[in-house]
């Protein structure tokens, strides 16, 4: 036909791999013009450049495709100021991570581990899968639906929440008419307060009790718990908390 690229030449044109024209056409980013239905070749048009040089650049930019496809469809200055402002988010939360890596290859955080035991609680709870950027906000408004004068400290269960894994997390209020009930036992915990409690300082107590109950030949009985013992108009201060048998 007419006016038509072939994909390899395509390929050479806007410098992008035949493997990646295959999947943008599969996500319903950048279809080929024409494709043969003998060879099954395919074809694009002069003016499909710009539009795979933009989808190009958008990937550079750590853009999904599912973001790319919606983007292309409607595309604006605000949604780049929004992804940029996301990036920025994205790239600052890396270094803090390498930071504390850093510090944790000249010198391992210690934590003091200590046991106790702990009544039956009833309380009530909101939960959600959230990952790491939606975590804190997601606990706050949960606390203030909740509302944390409850009849003992607040406390949070999740499960493994970082960039991939989302949780879930539940906010726990202790409320004597509550349905639901964390039952009477021993746990191995560790008092953490500041910046400790943020991300991703906070995964060196979690490391600390685990490796304490390991040492002590004891064993988790079930997940362990964020408890938060202090007034809200204090410096932040938290319990690792981890169920033992």
């Amino acid at each position: 036909m007419e006016n038509l690229i072939p994909i390899g030449e395509f390929a050479s044109a806007s410098q992008l791999s035949q493997k990646a024209l295959r999947l943008y056409a599969e996500n319903a980013l950048l279809p080929p013009a024409w494709v043969d239905p003998d060879s099954g070749y395919r074809y694009y048009r002069p003016d499909q450049l710009h539009e795979a040089t933009l989808i190009a650049l958008l990937r550079r930019t750590g853009m999904s495709l599912a973001d790319i496809r919606s983007f292309m469809s409607d595309p604006s200055v605000e949604r780049l100021n929004e992804h940029e402002r996301q990036v920025a988010d994205e790239f600052a939360e890396r270094r803090r991570v390498l930071r504390y890596v850093k510090r944790v290859l000249k010198e391992e955080p210690m934590y003091d581990v200590f046991t106790k035991s702990v009544p039956e609680t009833t309380y009530v709870s909101r939960s959600r899968r959230v990952l790491v950027p939606e975590l804190t906000s997601f606990i706050c408004s949960a606390f203030d639906e909740l509302g944390q004068s409850g009849d003992g400290p607040s406390f949070v269960h999740h499960g493994p929440v970082n960039a991939e894994e989302d949780g879930p997390v539940e906010v726990c209020v202790p409320k004597t008419e509550g349905q639901n009930r964390l039952p009477a036992g021993e746990v191995a915990f560790t008092e953490i307060s500041g910046s400790q409690c943020d991300f991703p300082e906070i995964l060196g107590a979690y490391e600390a009790v685990y490796r304490w109950a390991k040492e002590k030949g004891r064993e988790p009985d079930g997940p362990p718990r964020e408890i938060y013992p202090n007034a809200a108009d204090e410096e932040l201060r938290m319990e690792i908390a981890l169920p033992l048998r």
